[in-house]
């Protein structure tokens, strides 16, 4: 699969986390855990890439503005706001050609 094909399995963690949240203010964190897996899977395979899927890109922006804009409203959503910092990072990172894997807390960084 290239980078710029259309990512059924992320078409569907995306509707079990995001599409949930949104439509029954309901939030999975078993689906948004297996989202944010899946797009630090995808970031590491693309961080080489320079065509990144506007897939992609959308589902990252998706997931952290609907769990800050759900926050008031849903408490689970408000627990987990950190969440949204993470699928920000994740993005970050894929701008730059990282992926989370080459962030280790605690280890420098050799550039």
């Amino acid at each position: 699969m290239k980078a710029s094909d259309y990512d059924l399995e992320l078409e569907d963690l995306n509707r079990r986390a995001t599409i949930r949240l949104l439509a029954s203010e309901s939030f999975d964190a078993t689906a948004f855990a297996a989202l944010k897996d899946y797009l630090s899977g995808k970031a590491e395979a693309i961080k080489s890439e320079h065509v990144v899927s506007k897939q992609v890109l959308g589902v990252l922006r998706d997931a952290s503005k609907a769990i800050r804009n759900q926050a008031p409203y849903v408490p689970q959503a408000r627990d987990n706001l950190s969440l949204a910092d993470e699928f920000e990072m994740i993005l970050d990172l894929m701008i730059i050609g990282e992926s989370p894997s080459d962030r280790i807390p605690g280890v420098p960084r050799i550039i």
